[in-house]
């Protein structure tokens, strides 16, 4: 099981440093979608705040991250 979650750290740490998003995909309109059953907590970058903004949701969308520092780091154009 440790191995299991060492491995998925890892690899959200290696999309994290790769994907660095255009800034046009970044500053797209957020789409809401439903997904109750499936709903967890996820951050994307909000184009009106310039900053990345924490929802529940289902991360169907480009600009849908695990973590605050995967959106800050995909998208760092909005205020620090």
């Amino acid at each position: 099981m440790k191995a299991t979650i060492a491995a998925l750290c890892f690899l959200t740490a290696a999309v994290c440093v790769i994907a660095l998003l255009p800034e046009n995909i970044c500053r797209a309109p957020h789409a809401v979608t439903s997904c109750a059953a499936s709903a967890r907590e996820m951050w994307y970058f909000d184009n009106n705040t310039d900053r990345c903004q924490k929802y529940t949701g289902c991360g169907t969308g480009m600009n849908d991250f695990g973590s605050e520092n995967c959106c800050k780091d995909a998208c760092p154009y909005g205020k620090k």
